[in-house]
Parts: structure tokens; sequence; C-alpha cells
């Protein structure tokens, strides 16, 4: 004999997503929409600033590659991060 309890949890979470996809479904696609539509700008305008402004062609490119470069890791013999009394500064209060 099956066990039922697995099938109750597959429909369970079957049941959620169904029922969560129209809150969150919309933002998903309007992320997605935004992301294609950025990229798609770039690269159709980017082949004419290569032909007719090379220089802010060549400048579009750096500022792509620093996007996905990471933050530097710091170096053995740096020390502790924040050496030193750290302090908090807070505006007074009314």
């Amino acid at each position: 004999m099956i066990d039922p309890l697995p099938l109750l949890v597959l429909a369970g979470v079957l049941l959620a997503g169904f029922l969560l996809w129209p809150l969150l479904g919309p933002r998903l696609a309007a992320s997605e929409r935004k992301r294609r539509r950025r990229s798609a700008g770039g690269g159709m305008l980017g082949v004419v600033d290569e032909v007719f402004r090379p220089q802010t062609h060549e400048a579009h490119l750096v500022w792509e590659a620093q996007q996905e470069l990471p933050a530097p890791a710091p170096l053995p013999g740096d020390g502790p991060i924040g050496a030193g009394p750290v302090r908090i500064a807070l505006p007074p209060s009314r």
C-alpha cells in the first residue's frame, strides 16, 4: 500500500504554488521584461556607438566590466578590518 503522506505533501506544495502565482507572477515577469529591455537597447545602440562614437562604446565596455568585478578581498598582511575604536553618532532625539 502506498503511504499517503508524501502525496499529500506534494499536493500541498503544488496547491501553494498555484495560489501564490497570481501574487508573484506579475512581479517576476515585470523584472524579466525590464532586464530584457535594458540589454536589448544597449545591444542595438552599441553597434552605432562602436561605429560613430568609439570612445563612448569603449567607456560602456569598461563600465560593464566594472559591474561584473567582485569587491577586492583583503590581503593576508592587511590586519583586521575596522581595527580601532568604532564610533556611531546618532542624531539627537526629540
